[in-house]
């Protein structure tokens, strides 16, 4: 047993022991522990796996809970990145006991009470290969998770990313304050970069920052607004967000405008085509790596579309599917896809004249180049269905509907299965775009048939007579002037072509095109002007103009290399049959065309001579033969002086022609293996 003094001399040893170890605990409170800033460094850094440097005015307490105070912290990268990862000033840090004791134990993550940052400086680097200088420990261990905060102030906060995975550069400030007892909680961001080596500026705010870059998408999504800047495009989007440094989790709603819808497409690695200038709207919804858009209207000029997409980038060619709707679209909105310029591109231009300054006729055939490589970038199978579209003021009626399978494959993209409705009448066929060659093909396929003329062209009449005209639709209108022409059209075109833009494409043209009309009818005054007959015409003018029966109608033309060749061009009437000869260059865009009348009747004061139509296509000429006219205009002056004045009128007599029927029969003969033509008429 211990004796009375030992027992004394043991409790005041435990005494002086405890009161020495208080002692140690105060002085080490009041002075902040300066002495456990090496040890803490190097277990931090080993934790890390980065090098991890405490300001030299380094405080820590341990009553309650760890709190620490520094002036500096300083996290270096990896060994593989460069000189810099973060660093921070004037930082308090406040951790409780169970939090470490639980993320220990692996039970819950670490929980940080506050991290109060006076200001912070923040590289972030990721590779190609999807290395990251953000991702901390060893890989096999899988990295340190994010802490949870109860409160988070950055009172100053700078950030580079650069993630060479998404050709993303950002260059941000913000400040952020998080967490409880904060008032108006929130981070504010602003930011300039590239993306897909398009620049871009852009601001964001959210209540939180920490549960917009936690590693699990399953997290609680986080509101977020955000508004990008990139040329003249905007976009911003209002919403909910998770993951948001991987891109793992998005919810929301979306506004997009810009002067082309080519221009964020280039900015996100899309495909789409060159329009002029528009807006969408829509609601957008992102989990991992499948995107879901739903476009609730997309406007561009007079367009008025929808539709609903589903976008995957797991694959290694990215792949979008989905359904294209729509109540109007005005297909000249899609000239600028077709290398045309866009309306304000038109409206900035000076005035153009036939000729530009070396004289030289100026180019009527889009010669921008198209964004081949652009075709490359994903694949895609898209439905489309347009209630209307439209095709400019010289057409009565839209097609009504529209409708195809829009395909884009490793290049290649073909708009298949494709119908549309007009005038009683339809096109059916497919058009395609191969950029996987050195030379894109393009080759179109398209059958017509069936489309009344006297509904689908918008041209009227003005001088038909007061028979002629059609009854108003509404009691009180006036009558309506009928059209110039009627009947069924139908025909087909199958041609190629091989360039990069449009004018390229038709210069190299190869294939064959046919068109006629069936059961139909046409101005006798157009036809009396083509074939100069004062004296018909003239009549016309005074009682009106009326239509007469076509007997046949039909055009046939070969293209090889760009130059289309009239193998057949006739137009038969009682009256007169008309024929079409020459060519059109589209390689060099000059006309050659002459149009000759055959009457079927005696005509006085008939000046017939063909027609001749040639010169560029920005500056036609559209002249009579005037070699014919001025020997006819002679003979009737000699006759009218040597014999009688009424002799001048012999030369002007234009006899009937007696063959043009059986010419008319023939040239249709041509037609008949050409499937849906004609048969010849009798």
């Amino acid at each position: 047993m211990t004796s009375p003094k030992g027992r004394k001399r043991l409790l005041v040893t435990s005494s002086g022991f405890l009161i020495v170890l208080f002692a140690a605990l105060a002085i080490g409170e009041w002075m902040g522990w300066p002495f456990l800033r090496a040890p803490l460094e190097k277990q931090l850094s080993s934790k890390l796996q980065r090098q991890v440097n405490l300001g030299h005015d380094f405080r820590l307490h341990l009553l309650g809970s760890i709190r620490v105070q520094t002036n500096t912290l300083i996290i270096s990268p990896p060994e593989w990145d460069g000189p810099d990862f973060v660093s921070a000033r004037e930082i308090q840090l406040e951790l409780p006991y169970r939090s470490i004791l639980g993320a220990l134990q692996g039970n819950s993550d670490l929980e940080i009470t506050l991290l109060d940052v006076g200001q912070i400086n923040a590289r972030l680097i990721r590779e190609a290969s999807g290395r990251a200088n953000w991702e901390f420990g060893n890989e096999a261990g899988g990295g340190t998770a994010v802490p949870r905060f109860r409160k988070l102030v950055v009172r100053d906060g700078r950030l580079k990313l650069q993630d060479a995975m998404s050709s993303l550069y950002i260059n941000a400030t913000a400040t952020l304050e998080e967490g409880e007892g904060n008032k108006e909680p929130g981070l504010w961001a602003a930011a300039d970069g590239h993306f897909q080596e398009k620049t871009f500026s852009a601001s964001a705010y959210s209540p939180g920052l920490l549960p917009l870059v936690a590693p699990d998408d399953a997290s609680t999504p986080i509101e977020l607004s955000l508004k990008l800047q990139a040329g003249e495009s905007n976009f911003s989007f209002t919403g909910h967000a998770t993951n948001l440094l991987q891109f793992g989790g998005l919810n929301g709603a979306f506004t997009i405008t810009g002067p082309s819808l080519a221009a964020p497409g280039d900015a996100l690695g899309l495909t789409f085509p060159a329009t002029d200038a528009f807006s969408m709207q829509g609601i957008l919804h992102k989990q991992k790596t499948l995107w879901d858009i739903t476009v609730t209207s997309f406007k561009v000029a007079q367009s008025h579309l929808s539709g609903s997409f589903q976008y995957d980038t797991a694959a290694l060619q990215p792949h979008l599917t989905g359904k294209i709707r729509g109540t109007e679209l005005a297909l000249q909105d899609l000239a600028p896809a077709f290398g045309a310029p866009s309306d304000s591109e038109t409206a900035s231009e000076p005035v153009s004249t036939p000729r530009d300054s070396t004289n030289t006729p100026r180019r009527v055939l889009p010669q921008r180049e198209f964004d081949i490589p652009s075709l490359r970038r994903m694949d895609a199978d898209i439905d489309v269905r347009i209630d209307k579209a439209t095709l400019g003021s010289l057409f009565a009626l839209p097609l009504q509907p529209l409708q195809g399978r829009l395909t884009l494959n490793k290049g290649e993209l073909k708009l298949d299965k494709f119908l549309a409705r007009t005038a009683d009448g339809e096109l059916r066929g497919q058009m395609l775009l191969d950029s996987r060659q050195a030379t894109p093909l393009w080759a179109v396929n398209l059958d017509w048939s069936g489309i009344k003329l006297e509904k689908w062209l918008s041209m009227r009449n003005s001088f038909a007579r007061k028979s002629e005209r059609i009854p108003p639709k509404t009691p009180g209108e006036p009558p309506e002037a009928p059209p110039f022409v009627t009947g069924k059209l139908a025909g087909q075109a199958k041609l190629r072509g091989y360039g990069s833009s449009t004018a390229s494409m038709l210069g190299s043209l190869e294939g064959n095109t046919y068109l006629w009309i069936r059961d139909g009818s046409i101005s006798q005054l157009v036809i009396e002007g083509i074939g100069l007959d004062a004296a018909q015409g003239l009549g016309l003018l005074i009682r009106g103009d009326k239509g007469i029966p076509l007997g046949c109608a039909a055009v046939s033309m070969t293209s090889q290399k760009g130059k289309l060749q009239t193998d057949i061009g006739i137009v038969d009437t009682p009256d007169s049959l008309i024929l079409l000869t020459g060519n059109i260059s589209l390689a060099d865009e000059n006309l050659d065309l002459s149009i000759k009348a055959k009457p079927h009747d005696n005509s006085f004061l008939a000046l017939r001579s063909p027609i001749h139509i040639k010169g560029s296509f920005s500056s036609p000429r559209i002249r009579p033969d005037m070699g014919r006219i001025a020997v006819k205009a002679g003979a009737a002056t000699v006759l009218g002086i040597a014999i009688t004045p009424l002799a001048a009128l012999l030369p002007l007599l234009d006899p009937s022609s007696t063959t043009t029927k059986d010419e008319c029969n023939i040239t249709l003969a041509k037609l008949k293996n050409v499937s849906g033509s004609p048969s010849p008429q009798k």
